[in-house]
């Protein structure tokens, strides 16, 4: 095969080296309300279990708050050259904005997100779950329309859990 004069065949963008600061956990296990009683097990495969919990504490969360953060990398949705894209706010119920501040404000209080200002907008949608809380969305289906898909999807979860059949 031959190529083209001019064709991309491939990109290249700059590394940042971010070393990794190890995390620093508590040595006392913070299980889980239905995990305490763990009923179905053997004492012996009880202790099994909780001692397992507590080598990979720091693999779960413990709170709505306690999200896992990786700062190795910096994400980026390639758009291409289309510009952004502003959508304008969904109008709200007066009670629904309250909660909606509220839990802006929740969020940022964690570190989930961040107040800036910038081109791009999308709205936000609050959803009731099963259990009756609200559940805070963002509508980014027009963000999706223009967005450059990866030419490396994802593996597909049902060939990764076939290929770890049998592994310990």
């Amino acid at each position: 095969k031959t190529i083209d004069k001019g064709a991309v065949i491939a990109t290249c963008e700059p590394v940042v080296d971010i070393v990794a600061r190890p995390q620093e956990f508590s040595e006392s296990l913070r299980l889980p309300s239905i995990l305490e009683n763990l009923e179905g097990l053997n004492e012996e495969q009880r202790t099994a279990v909780k001692e397992l919990l507590q080598e990979f504490q720091n693999l779960f969360s413990t709170s709505d708050s306690d999200i896992g953060r990786c700062n190795m990398t910096q994400h980026r949705i390639n758009t291409g050259n289309h510009p952004p894209i502003k959508q304008y706010p969904r109008r709200l119920p007066l009670a629904k904005k309250e909660e909606a501040e509220r839990l802006v404000k929740e969020m940022v209080d964690n570190g989930i997100i961040e107040e800036l200002s910038g081109p791009w907008a999308s709205p936000i949608v609050l959803v009731k779950k099963k259990d009756g809380s609200t559940r805070f969305c963002v509508d980014y289906r027009k963000l999706n329309e223009i967005t450059i898909k990866d030419s490396y999807p994802l593996p597909r979860i049902d060939d990764t859990l076939d290929a770890l059949n049998g592994s310990q």
